[in-house]
């Protein structure tokens, strides 16, 4: 065929031309061989190691505070001792145990004797006596109301040695050393202790030694610090004007007399009258609410 064979010459002719170096172009010098060494060759560099993508920064997690610690309730009914002179001893005590061993959260105990107080420790060692009750019932609180005979000079527990005479210089330390000492021994870890003041009377001469002794006890029951309560008693039985009162309707019965003929001691009615407004400040002291119970807890 004529044009298959014009085709493979003119094929030819143009890879030859291809071939001609370029006028002006330098021939492309093929690179020297390399020159053996006899050193070994170099190792080649170990590849760099990815770095390790970096974590956005996050600010350190601020401690969760602790929880606070909450008080284990109690086990058991809370356990309540009056102690006391005969204000503890009659009415008045008997009342206040009554109301208290009635609340179905409270276990109430009394240890009273009349006519005793701390003046007088070869009479009736309140200290001793004291340790004991308070060993024996192990209360998480103590009710003490004491102090009407204490307006006297102070003996020692042998009744033997030098007295403390009454109203001389040195009787109010000394009666309030005694005070801090009957603390001292009634005291233990958790106990609180409630010390009423004792109720206004209505005898002048005697409400002058009561002064005395209420304004000792208080100052004995500040340095015993915050387990220990003094309670006013004047506003519970005084009206709004400083006037002490005479008589009250309790319950339903009407108004009866508060106070016995000698102005110191209560009438039955004025126990209970008493007793009404000690009672929720117990409640209070010991952290327990009031409650009305239907029936009667069994008998201790």
């Amino acid at each position: 065929m004529p044009l298959l064979r014009l085709f493979v010459p003119l094929t030819l002719v143009l890879a030859l031309a291809c071939d001609k170096p370029t006028p002006g172009t330098p021939a492309l010098t093929p690179p020297p061989a390399a020159i053996p060494s006899d050193e070994p060759p170099a190792p080649e560099p170990a590849p760099a190691a990815a770095a390790a993508p970096q974590e956005p920064a996050i600010a350190p997690a601020t401690p969760e505070p602790a929880p606070a610690e909450v008080a284990a309730a109690p086990s058991g009914p809370r356990k309540v001792l009056v102690l006391g002179d005969s204000l503890a001893a009659t009415g008045f005590g008997a009342m206040l145990e009554k109301r208290l061993d009635e609340h179905p959260d409270i276990e109430c105990f009394r240890k009273a004797k009349s006519a005793t107080g701390l003046a007088r420790p070869d009479f009736y060692d309140w200290e001793s006596e004291a340790k004991k009750a308070v060993d024996q019932r192990k209360p998480d609180l103590v009710v003490i109301i004491m102090g009407g005979n204490d307006g006297q000079d102070l003996t020692s527990k042998t009744g033997k040695g030098k007295r403390v005479a009454w109203k001389s210089d040195g009787w109010n330390d000394a009666y309030k050393a005694r005070v801090a000492d009957f603390l001292s021994e009634i005291s233990a870890d958790g106990r609180k202790v409630l010390w009423l003041g004792l109720p206004r009377t209505g005898t002048t001469s005697f409400e002058q030694k009561l002064t005395t002794i209420r304004e000792v006890q208080s100052q004995a029951l500040a340095d015993f610090g915050t387990a220990g309560v003094y309670l006013d008693t004047t506003p519970f039985i005084t009206t709004d004007a400083g006037e002490l009162i005479d008589s009250a309707t309790i319950g339903k019965r009407k108004a009866q007399a508060l106070r016995e003929e000698d102005g110191i001691h209560f009438t039955m009615a004025g126990s209970e009258f008493f007793a009404d407004k000690v009672y929720p400040e117990v409640l209070k002291v010991l952290g327990v609410e009031d409650a009305k119970t239907e029936g009667k807890k069994p008998q201790k």
